[in-house]
């Protein structure tokens, strides 16, 4: 825990109404935001703002950690995803802490959730952090995805336990608990990333009664379930067996939206990861495999989202592994929210999804001190947000120094 006090002058912090407020002081004592005072009052060590935005820190509901990097490079992610995911155990480790320091210093991701990653690196990793054997950022994880034997990711590489019948999802959904998930991921359709030969988002890969195990399984351990689902056979299945929440969800139809509203099921589209795989697909790819990613699950996603928005389903902002939480944000502004709720759906939606919206995703006294300042007004320009100066976790002003100056 920081034990340093630190005052933040000559910010600007967002309302809740979008309105704009000027001439506070933000006090953070220990991990807490101690006081928003007026701005004759400092403590501790002063950081000049000079007026740049005091937002809260960001939060990323869908990635996978171990190959993050792939959103940075060239190539498809049908060669990336397997060259990370493939390696021996320590590799993926590196480029898993990598990318974690990577998005929290240079995004102001100060909380990520992980949605399967192999070898369960995601969960070492957060023990690792929590142990203060490393540093890095805050993270959410369920270990490895359960799929149907031959399901989406078991094709190159084994992000998720194979399980065939209610027992085995039953037993796998334990077993991940019992290694320390915080929530369960399922599979409940194919993907694009093993298209054409291995997958395609309609197929129902696994079963209403499979999925309704895991359900089971994991709400006798207060636990969640949340469920790639594609199309929107596998959505439904999924939602009559009961998840709390959907990944992707390229083609929700009335009745899907409606189990949503009635349920409070939260939806995670990863449209800029999506899009990001269409795009790659085309320059470096298949063009005509490209062009069938944009049919089949772009385009319709374009019109689930706005569909769900109208609806006032809980939307949240994950990346997955090509996207990027701006990217996200800027196609969220393309279907009609506006900035302030784009803005919200990386920070207090997201924190109301992980079912931490008592301590973070606001800038409020007594909440956790994760805060970002960046140079511009995302108001007025969401792409403000990769202007950032400062971020700060549980207090800590996140340098390099920080992160390597370990006890």
């Amino acid at each position: 825990m920081n034990c340093e006090k630190i005052t933040i002058k000559n910010s600007i912090l967002i309302g809740d109404d979008s309105n704009l407020i000027k001439g506070k002081h933000v006090i953070i004592s220990g991990d807490k935001i101690e006081k928003i005072a007026d701005g004759k009052r400092e403590e501790g060590r002063i950081i000049d703002a000079d007026g740049a935005f005091l937002i809260p820190g960001l939060m990323n509901l869908h990635v996978h950690i171990n190959r993050r990097n792939v959103s940075r490079g060239t190539g498809t992610f049908r060669m990336g995803a397997p060259a990370i995911e493939l390696l021996p155990d320590g590799e993926r480790m590196l480029y898993a802490v990598r990318n974690a320091w990577y998005e929290l210093i240079n995004q102001g991701i100060t909380t990520m959730r992980d949605l399967c990653s192999v070898g369960r690196t995601a969960n070492h990793l957060k023990e690792a952090i929590n142990n203060g054997i490393i540093r890095g950022p805050r993270l959410i994880v369920c270990g490895m995805g359960i799929a149907a034997t031959g399901g989406h990711e078991t094709h190159r590489y084994k992000g998720a336990v194979e399980v065939d019948g209610p027992d085995e999802v039953m037993k796998a959904t334990r077993n991940e608990i019992r290694l320390g998930a915080d929530f369960i991921k399922v599979m409940s359709s194919g993907g694009i990333g093993g298209m054409p030969e291995r997958e395609h988002p309609n197929w129902a890969e696994l079963s209403e009664e499979e999925i309704a195990a895991a359900v089971f399984a994991a709400h006798t351990h207060k636990k969640e379930v949340t469920v790639h689902a594609m199309g929107i056979e596998p959505v439904l299945a999924a939602l009559h067996a009961g998840v709390d929440g959907i990944e992707h969800g390229t083609m929700l139809n009335e009745e899907a939206l409606d189990i949503m509203k009635r349920r409070d099921v939260y939806y995670v589209p990863t449209a800029s990861g999506i899009t990001a795989v269409a795009n790659k697909e085309a320059t470096q790819g298949s063009a005509e495999l490209a062009a069938t990613i944009r049919e089949l699950v772009v385009n319709p996603q374009r019109e689930s989202i706005k569909k769900a928005k109208a609806r006032g389903i809980l939307i949240g902002a994950g990346s997955d592994t090509l996207g990027s939480v701006l990217n996200e944000l800027l196609i969220f502004e393309e279907c009609g929210f506006t900035r302030k709720e784009c803005l919200d759906t990386a920070t207090c939606n997201a924190a109301k999804i992980l079912h931490l919206e008592d301590k973070l995703g606001y800038v409020r006294e007594g909440y956790i001190a994760d805060l970002v300042l960046v140079d511009g007004n995302p108001l007025e320009d969401l792409r403000n947000l990769s202007n950032v100066r400062k971020v700060f976790k549980g207090g800590n002003e996140v340098t390099l120094e920080w992160l390597t100056n370990l006890q």
